[in-house]
């Protein structure tokens, strides 16, 4: 009957890896469903954290059925700088989507605005705007294009429909008309604007602000998930460390008897 702590490293390992295989099957599912970059932006990111995370709950796995002093020594490895990696992204996370701690932290204020630097200039920005328009984000409900930034997220906000300041009219839920009693000049934002559906806002600043909003409530999820997955691989690593103290036993005696 197998201890305590080989028994939680298998079950936890053999979660991890049909999370793992399921995540790999919607890869493959994304790369047969067609072309659309949005499929592509989120593909590579998916097959990369699956197959490593595969790669190691099949470690763990094998460690902890066979015994094996050797497997398991590398797998706790890999943990520990699992472990490593996830605690300087969420720090990092931290820093980013808080002003204040990213302010107090660098002095200089540039964390603070690494998203918009690094994620909504350029390349970046343009794959973005081409999820969007091929994910069909901008479709909305009866009604619900006529509601303010509390009802709409972010992004529909600033991105699907044209800024309030410039007093479009809306005809339905995919055409916005200038009043001919309109005062509001039309430059910035309000020029930008099409009716085309795979136009839009998407080249607005106020899409940009409102990308950054849903980036940054993103991350702060993500935060909270990376502090779970951390609690989870300490509980990993100490019960590895149980079973691979187990298994040096016959090793020893093995080999010094």
């Amino acid at each position: 009957m197998p201890r305590l702590s080989d028994a939680t490293v298998i079950t936890t390992n053999a979660i991890l890896a049909l999370i793992a295989l399921a995540t790999l099957c919607y890869s493959v599912y994304l790369f047969s469903a067609g072309p659309s970059h949005c499929q592509r932006f989120i593909q590579d990111p998916l097959i990369v954290t699956a197959s490593l995370l595969l790669f190691i709950s099949s470690l763990g796995l094998i460690a902890a059925l066979y015994d094996s002093y050797f497997i398991m020594t590398i797998y706790l490895f890999l943990l520990f700088l699992s472990f490593l990696l996830i605690l300087i992204l969420s720090i990092f996370v931290f820093l980013v989507t808080n002003p204040s701690a990213g302010k107090a932290f660098s002095g200089t204020g540039d964390l603070e605005n690494w998203i918009r630097n690094h994620s909504l200039q350029g390349k970046n920005w343009e794959g973005i705007k081409r999820c969007m328009s091929d994910s069909k984000i901008c479709r909305f409900g009866r009604g619900e294009v006529h509601l303010d930034a509390k009802h709409l997220s972010s992004v529909k906000f600033g991105c699907c429909r044209p800024p309030v300041e410039c007093g479009f009219e809306s005809k339905n839920a995919t055409w916005w008309k200038i009043p001919a009693t309109s005062t509001a000049e039309i430059t910035g934002d309000c020029k930008i604007w099409s009716n085309t559906q795979s136009q839009l806002c998407y080249a607005c600043e106020s899409c940009k602000i409102g990308v950054f909003k849903g980036i940054r409530k993103r991350w702060s999820i993500l935060l909270v998930f990376n502090l779970l997955v951390t609690l989870l691989v300490i509980l990993l690593y100490s019960c590895g460390c149980c079973v691979r103290n187990n298994n040096r036993v016959p090793w020893k005696r093995r080999f010094f008897r």
